[in-house]
Order: structure tokens, then sequence, then C-alpha cells
């Protein structure tokens, strides 16, 4: 520093009240002005030199330093050990890993080459595997997912595959399938989820063997037959002796079970799911199972925790003698489309579920009369007599009278402790004066009194409506304060149809601060609906 430099306040500069003004000096001040700030300007260049040799000796000292440091630093002390169960808790949770270098476990070999020899050799974060099929025409994805499978041995892979939504006019090349890459790893699936899967594509499934498969989700396409039943469904794959939990979707999920009865009492959660096909023009009565079918399914699989059919009617009597037993059937789930009921009554009084916890019930048939609904319902009624243990109940019916002489008849659920009720759904007709007045009646039925409270042990209601009455809903919630019940949670699910300014909002917070927890949910009704795969191609298929 050049100690003989004396920096001056501004208001010493001999031009000082020209400063900062629109003042324009003469040419003799411009030689001035110049020779005055000659020696502020060398000063200026000194010091910035000075900066720039002790920049360039800071970074040198940083670049020194900073090697040193690392040999030091903690994450280069941590055990193998602990770095790969780092890596482990940082692979997604929901659905299986992606084949990104956004993502784990790709991005954790970009770190450093210390860390990528920790990821590469370390089987438990390559053994799940999310594909998008789309992708596997790319020579360098198909080795990927070679390589990928291979590090995994010798654990259990779990495996998913995601293909694009079939529009009709459709083809299924045959070359199109991610399965010959997987197939080789088939010793060691343990969870496997395909979606638009084509019958050839079951035919090679159907040929596989994989002892260590406990889950399966299989979504079909539409070219299945009638016929395939007994040489797809009877395999290993679908239903081997080890895979315990089974969820099939298809257009045609009749063609799931064989024509030849088949004992799987290994079996804990069978799923069979009807979607619309791909051409729309699949019909239901020839589609989804009948009750008869369902029942040479359910005799076979005795030993079930979790069951959801869908189910049209019969063209036979139904005469389930004796009753089955099914000693540990958690839940049920059944979805009835059909156009007489009085079959699906016989189906339920012909089941002894002792250890039922969840009934799921849709009724879908437009045709069937207010006696056979009501019917039907009484048939619940008696089979909530019989399982005493139910604690979780969901109805969707499209008739609100035979829905609200069912709800008043509830105390036959003596533990019901959570209850999902859809009075309105789209595809539903649009509601009415009239319905609203029902659903007060059903609110109303609900809201405990000093006298009368139908479900005593109630703590969770969701209802998915349409219209509501604000003040009815008030009453019950402040009933349900004023008496002190179990009741702790309100979720509504209601439906507009254009504008979300119309809708009148409900205020809860006065509810919340005193201990009860309402959810209040808003959903615009879809212009159009049908069946849709969603899933993006690094998302996955995600985990149930």
């Amino acid at each position: 520093m050049n100690s003989s430099y004396d920096l001056s306040d501004l208001s010493d500069s001999p031009f000082y009240e020209y400063l900062n003004t629109n003042y324009a000096p003469t040419d003799s001040q411009i030689i001035q002005i110049r020779t005055h700030l000659f020696p502020h300007e060398a000063e200026l260049a000194r010091i910035e030199s000075l900066i720039a040799d002790l920049t360039a000796q800071r970074a040198r000292i940083k670049s020194y330093i900073a090697p040193h440091k690392a040999l030091i630093s903690c994450p280069r002390r941590l055990p193998v050990e602990l770095v790969e169960q780092i890596f482990v808790d940082c692979l997604p949770i929901t659905h299986n890993a992606v084949m990104s270098v956004k993502e784990p476990p790709l991005l954790l070999g970009r770190i450093c080459s210390g860390w990528r020899s920790i990821a590469l050799s370390s089987p438990k974060l390559w053994s799940s595997l999310h594909i998008y099929t789309p992708l596997i025409s790319n020579e360098e994805i198909k080795g990927g997912v070679t390589e990928w499978l291979t590090r995994s041995a010798p654990l259990p892979i779990l495996l998913s595959a995601q293909s694009n939504p079939i529009t009709f006019p459709k083809t299924y090349p045959e070359h199109d399938t991610v399965l010959p890459l997987l197939i080789p790893f088939s010793a060691r699936w343990s969870e496997l989820r395909l979606t638009s899967v084509s019958r050839h594509e079951a035919f090679l499934l159907a040929a596989v063997n994989s002892p260590l498969l406990e889950r399966v989700m299989l979504d079909f396409r539409d070219d299945l037959d009638e016929t395939d039943g007994d040489r797809l469904f009877g395999s290993q794959i679908f239903f081997g002796q080890h895979a315990q939990k089974i969820t099939i979707v298809s257009p045609n999920p009749s063609f799931v079970v064989p024509s030849t009865d088949l004992t799987r009492e290994h079996i804990t959660n069978l799923t069979l799911i009807w979607r619309p096909s791909d051409d729309g023009l699949s019909s239901l009565a020839d589609s989804i199972l009948s009750v008869e079918t369902a029942h040479q399914l359910m005799s076979s699989c005795r030993f079930l925790k979790s069951l959801e059919l869908p189910m049209y009617y019969s063209e036979v009597d139904l005469i389930v003698d004796p009753p089955m037993s099914f000693p540990t059937l958690e839940s049920l789930r059944l979805l009835s489309y059909a156009s007489t009921l009085t079959d699906t009554m016989s189906f339920f009084d012909g089941l002894v579920l002792s250890q039922l916890i969840t009934l799921h019930l849709t009724i879908q048939d437009a045709w069937a009369g207010l006696e056979d609904r009501l019917s039907l319902l009484r048939c619940i009624e008696r089979l909530g007599v019989r399982s005493p243990l139910i604690v979780n109940l969901h109805l969707e019916c499209k008739d609100l009278p035979s829905t609200l002489i069912f709800v008043q008849n509830l105390h036959v659920f003596s533990r019901l402790q959570c209850l999902d009720l859809a009075l309105w759904k789209p595809g539903y007709a649009l509601r009415n004066t009239y319905d609203m007045i029902v659903e007060t009646d059903f609110i109303k039925a609900l809201t405990p009194t000093d006298e009368l409270n139908v479900c005593p042990e109630l703590k969770e209601l969701s209802v998915c409506s349409q219209n509501f009455s604000e003040g009815v809903w008030m009453s019950f919630l402040q009933a349900n304060l004023d008496l002190r019940t179990k009741f702790r949670r309100l979720h509504l699910q209601l439906w507009y149809l254009y504008d979300a300014s119309e809708i009148n909002v409900i205020d809860v917070s006065q509810f919340r601060s005193r201990g009860l927890e309402v959810v209040v949910e808003y959903t615009r009704v879809p212009t159009n609906s049908g069946y849709a795969n969603s899933l993006s191609a690094w998302e996955g298929i995600e985990r149930p």
C-alpha cells in the first residue's frame, strides 16, 4: 500500500460545486480535471492489480487445502455398510425405481468413483425396476435393463412395466414386448406388475416358472379368448403355489376362471377388476363374472384375506348349500352389475364370514326395482349380523330411498367405525330437489340424539355427493360435539358441474378448533370418462 497517497473527502475537490449537476466544464477545466484525477486513477490500478494477485493466491491456497480436507471428511470415513443403507433409503418407496440419471439409484453413481463403486456392487439398489415399454426399442435401453437386473443378483426383484394405452383400431405387435428381457430373471421375480398385456404376452407368462413370485398385477388387453382360461390361468405364473396376491384387470375378467375346479388355498388376496374394452364394445353379460362363476372361483380359494370381484346376473338359480365359510376373509369388495338381484342375494346369504372387517358394495345396475334393491340391502344387513367384526363399510347405490332405509338400520353393524357412502358420482343422473330432501333425511338418520345413535362406534364418515344442505351438516357435527361421541372425522367430496365460483364453501374452522377433522373437497364433474392410462414414462406403477 502506498502510504503517501491521501484519499481526500469528496468535498475537498476543487470541482466540488459542479459535481452531480448539469454543469458542462470548459476545455481548460477538462484538462484540470484530468490532471487532478491522474494520481487517483494510478492508485486504483495499483489496488486492482493487488486484488488480482491476492485472488490468485487465495485460489492456490484453497486448491491446496480442499483435497487435504477431503481426506479427513466424514463421508469418506463412513463404513461401506452405512453408505449402502443410506443409498437404499434414497430409493422411492411408492413405486419401483426408474431408469433415469436424475433419480436413484443411477443418480448415486454420479457423485464420485468411490460411491459409484459402492452403488454398482449393492444388489438392494437394483432389486426393483419400472420400465416404460415404448423405450425398449432402443438397444442401449435393452442392454441397460439386462445389466440392471444382473446387478440385483441374488435378491428377489420387483418389476413393473408401463405401456401406452391402446386406441381403436389397434394392433398388437408381438415383438413390442419387454417380457423377453425379463423372463431370464423369472427365478427371482417377487412382484410383477404389467399393463396392456396382450394374448401373446400372456402365453409367454404362462410358460414361466417363477418360484419366488408373491404378487401379480396384470392389466390385459381385450384380445383374450374365452377358451384361454385353462391354459393361461391354470399356469404357475398366475396361480402358482407362491403367488399369494393376485390382481387382474381386464375387459373380460370371466376368462380368468378356468373351466375346471382348481384348489388354490395358498392365495390370500385376489382382485378381479373389469374395465371397458379398448373399442368400448364389450358386453357386461359376456365379460363380467356370473354369480355361479364367482362361486366356483371362491370355492377354490377358501383361505382368502381380501377379495374383490365384479359380478353380473346368472341365468340359472344359484343355491349355496351348505353356505361357504371363509374363516380368514377380512375384506370383501363386490361390484354388482346385475339386472336382477335375486341371485346376488342368494350369493350373500350363502356366505359365512366370521372374520370380515371391511365390506365394500357397489350396486351399478340401473334397472332393478326398489323392492329388489331393498331386498339386497336387507340381505347385507343379515350379513352384518353374521359378521359382527365389520368395522369399515362402503356403499355405493344409485337409489337414494333404499340407501336411506339401509342407513336407518345400521345398528346391526354394532362395531362400525368407518362409513363411506357414495350418494352421487359422475355417471349418475343429475340430482333433483327430491334427492336433496332424501339426502337431508339420510344425514338426519346419522345425526345422534339423546334417544338414538344408530352408529355409536362411528369415528369417520365419508360422503360423495352432488348437492348438500349446509345446515344439516352443521347440525350433524354440532350434535357429535354436544353429545361427546367417538366421531372424529368427516370427509365430504362434493361434485359441481360448471363454475367453481358458484360453490357455497362450508366454513369448518369452528369444528377443527374443537377437535373434529373436517375435509371438504370440491371436484368438477369430468367432461368425458373411460379407462385411460395416465402414468408417465418415469412415474412408475404405484405400489399398493
